[in-house]
């Protein structure tokens, strides 16, 4: 399932945080994991198809900003092999970053994106990832591209 702009899409409001988080049908929202931090919503669409989602204090930070401490964070738990690109996330400017794991012999094993946009006081983080990334990397654009804040 990769390609489903012609699928069936429901949202998935996170009314206390004001998003929401557009899925394909048959997805399901999972709650969030206290040992994750500041996680608000985790979904999957199956074995190899998750996202969570963060919200974090932005103490004035940009989304740039914002990134670059969470590539901080992620680079000394062995996440590597980092790109980042400028891009609308959430109707705001913001922030894309990808990043693999390696297995111990150095195998990439999953590449992960995460999008980072900042609205007031707060900074929201949708990320996703796949052990096939080709195949799953057009759905993870589609699911960010209807991110939303609520009004």
């Amino acid at each position: 399932m990769s390609e489903v702009s012609d699928a069936v899409w429901r949202p998935l409001e996170i009314v206390p945080y004001g998003v929401v988080l557009h899925v394909p049908a048959g997805w399901e929202a999972l709650p969030p994991v206290p040992a994750n931090g500041p996680e608000i919503l985790r979904a999957t669409g199956g074995p190899g198809r998750n996202l969570i989602v963060f919200k974090i204090p932005a103490r004035a930070m940009t989304a740039a900003r914002v990134a670059d401490v969470a590539q901080e964070k992620l680079a000394a738990h062995g996440y590597g092999d980092f790109t980042r690109a400028e891009t609308r996330f959430a109707g705001q400017p913001g922030v894309m970053l990808d990043f693999v794991t390696r297995n111990s012999g150095g195998t990439v094993v999953y590449r992960t994106r995460e999008y980072f946009a900042v609205r007031g006081h707060a900074a929201f983080v949708l990320g996703m990832g796949s052990t096939t990334w080709e195949e799953h990397l057009p759905l993870i654009e589609q699911i960010a591209a209807r991110f939303e804040f609520a009004e």
